[in-house]
Formats: structure tokens, sequence, C-alpha cells
């Protein structure tokens, strides 16, 4: 955070206002109230449940009249789903609130204290005084389709990462079995692989029959349009000399299957995402100019809008670019330096993936796109890497979507140039 960062926000804070730092915990949360003077003024703690918050509330209202305080400002860390039902509530009781990054609380926590000992009570102390020293990040929570969106996108990321699981364990498994399907097979979820996988998928199995006997059991398992006979002929073939175990095949092939099966219900519980996502972003105002990109795929909108939220919360496109990471960060020591123009990577990850992927699409299938990626790794004055190159295109996409937001307008290849 930087000091004018942290001026601007003291700034904002009205004299006389209590500081109320929160450890939030699954049953008891551990409050310490403080002033603009840093004087300690109370300390409790209330359970996570209706009563709890309620004598949370009641007593920063008494506190807040007894010594006549302007505003008060509660602070915590964004712990779990923890923080989400405090805010929540905060919100429509319409007290203001704010969030620490967990990793400052513990820092500053161990430079104040060398014995480095740690518990709730400091902690919530701790959250207080960075809130009076102005080390906080605003925020509120997502309304209606966008926090929907969220959840989608979260859901979408958790299935994307179970998939690519079990794929690896298939791998791992047909590899101790028949190592060379590789060769004719490169993705596992293919119609005519995964028919071959239910029905063989060892190479020992396949040498005890002849070739026709083989498709046409292949064959009785394919539910897809078109049977890749060609391909399980050369697999065929590389069975009769394949260096696949022997042994425990039958604990393997089940294990194959199992493995299958959960492949495929991860696969369609994605599509069931999918969809949801793709309709709860149909309900948003931004979504026919976000889609008016070709190169960006209807996932990816709704994944952007997901992290981003509201656009009308922000002020310019380089808070996106902030919050996804990408602006360049000293990252020097000395006489070292890593890079010349080293990316931060300390935004929303997510957000940063999708800008990434959307832009290898973009050098393949938009001209001005394409012409910029050549541009900037060719010119004379300080070339770049393919990837900072990159970095350069991610920045830059975020303006073009920020243009096409604000503006209301449809995306057009040419007019990216003056952004």
């Amino acid at each position: 955070m930087t000091k004018s960062n942290i001026a601007r926000q003291l700034a904002q804070v009205q004299p006389g206002t209590l500081h109320v730092g929160v450890d939030l915990a699954l049953e008891k949360n551990v409050v310490v109230v403080i002033n603009d003077k840093a004087q300690r003024l109370d300390r409790f703690s209330f359970p996570q449940d209706r009563g709890g918050y309620d004598y949370f509330l009641q007593r920063l209202a008494g506190l807040r009249q007894k010594h006549q305080a302007a505003q008060v400002v509660v602070t915590m860390e964004p712990s779990n789903y923890f923080w989400k039902l405090l805010a929540g509530e905060l919100e429509e009781k319409e007290v203001p609130y704010r969030l620490v990054n967990a990793y400052t609380v513990k820092k500053h926590r161990e430079g104040n204290q060398l014995d480095r000992s740690k518990d709730d009570r400091r902690d919530a102390g701790q959250i207080a005084e960075l809130s009076r020293n102005g080390h906080y990040t605003e925020t509120h929570l997502q309304k209606g389709a966008y926090e929907e969106l969220r959840q989608y996108a979260t859901l979408y990321d958790q299935l994307m990462q179970g998939l690519s699981r079990e794929k690896h364990v298939l791998w791992g498994l047909v590899g101790q079995v028949f190592p060379e399907l590789s060769r004719e097979f490169k993705d596992l979820t293919g119609e005519t692989c995964l028919s071959f996988l239910e029905s063989f998928a060892t190479a020992a199995s396949l040498r005890q029959l002849k070739t026709d006997d083989f498709i046409a059991q292949v064959r009785t398992s394919f539910s897809g349009n078109k049977l890749c006979v060609s391909k399980l002929r050369r697999v065929y073939e590389l069975a009769a000399s394949s260096i696949g175990v022997t042994e425990g095949l039958q604990a393997i092939h089940l294990a194959i299957q199992v493995h299958l099966a959960e492949l495929q219900a991860f696969q369609k519980q994605l599509n069931r995402v999918t969809t949801a996502m793709s309709d709860c972003l149909a309900c948003l105002p931004e979504a026919p100019y976000l889609l008016s990109m070709r190169s960006l795929q209807t996932v990816s909108a709704a994944v952007f809008l997901a992290e981003v939220g509201d656009p009308r919360r922000y002020r310019a496109a380089a808070q996106w670019v902030k919050l996804a990471g990408i602006q360049p960060a000293p990252d020097t020591s000395g006489k070292k330096q890593h890079s010349k123009t080293p990316m931060s990577h300390h935004g929303r990850s997510r957000l940063r993936t999708m800008l990434y992927f959307t832009c290898l699409r973009l050098v393949q299938q938009d001209q001005h796109f394409a012409q910029l990626y050549a541009y900037y790794q060719r010119r004379s004055k300080d070339p770049l890497t393919k990837m900072q190159a990159l970095g350069v295109l991610m920045n830059k996409l975020l303006h073009i979507l920020w243009a096409l937001i604000h503006n209301q307008t449809f995306y057009n290849p040419s007019f990216d140039q003056s952004i």
C-alpha cells in the first residue's frame, strides 16, 4: 500500500473515530476497541450467532455514546467465510467496515512482539491498530447476479481442478498397463479412447484377441458419433510389444473404470455449471458488449465479471490492472534486478489466468493484437520477451473491456489502437 493511499484513507476518517478490531473464528469472535490515540477502551468477545451479533452491535452503540465518538469503524481479516457473515450484518446496519490482510497482521505482530507470541486478543488489537494507521482495504459484498457469478466461478474452478486431478490419476494407471497408449491418444476424454478404456485399458488383454474381435468389443460400449477404427488398429499393434505390467491387471482395470466414472461425473457437473454461468451472465447489462469480442469466450467473460463485480464500483481501468496483479512492481535488491518490467502477481489469480489465456487466443485470432504482440518483441528500443509482451496485452485488454462497458459500445478491432 502506497503512502498516498494511506494518506487518502486517513483523511476519510473523522476525528474521534473508534477503531474496532475483530479477530474472527468459528465459534467465538474477539473484539478490541481503541480510539484515535491508540488507547484501548474495551475488549470483549461474542459468539458466531444471532444473539452474538446483536450483543456486538449493542455494545458498539453503547461505546460510541459513552465516548461521544463521531464514528465507529469495524476492521477484520477476510477469514474463510466468517467475514462475509459479519460484513452482511454491518452493511444492513450501515456500519462501515474494512479488511486487513492476514499477512500484514502477522508481520506487524511479529515486529511489535519479538517473542512471536500469538493469541486472539493480540490479533484483534493489532487489527484495530492497523485500522487506525490506515493499513486497510475498503470493500463491500457483491450483490445480485454479480455474487451469483462469483459463486459459479468458484465452483467452476473447483470442478476444473477435480477434472485435472482425475486425468492425472488416470494417466498414472494407464501408464502402468499400457504406457504406449499416449502415442495414439493424447486426450483420455475422447469418445474412442473412453470406449477403449472401459472395455480393455491393458495391453495384455488385447494380445489375447484378434484385431476384429477387439474392435467389435470396443464398438459395443461406444456411444459417440464415429469410432476411430484406424487408431484402434494402431493401438492393437502397439499392444503386441507393450512393456506394460502383467500382474494386478484386474485391480488396475477396475481402478481405471472407477476414475473414468469420476471423470465423467466431473464433466457432467462442469457442463451444468457452465450453462448456469452463461444464463447468469446473460442477465447482466455488460454481457453484450463483452461478448462482442469473439475471442472472449462466454466462460471467460463470466469469470471476468465474477472477479471484478459491478463495474460501476471503479473509477478507472487502472484499478482493474491492480486487481489482477499485472501492474509493474519493483523487484530489486542492491545491484540485483530480476526483470525490467516485473509483474506484481499480488492480485486475483483467477482473473489473471483468464486474461492470460484470452490474450493467447487474441494473438492468434485478432489481427491488431497479433501485430502488437510481434511489435513489442521486435521493436528496436527495449524489446520485450514473449511473456512480457503478453503482460502488456493483458493490460491493454483490460482497458478495452473498460471502454466497451463504460462507453456501452461493441468491439471493433480497429479502435483498440487508440486505447
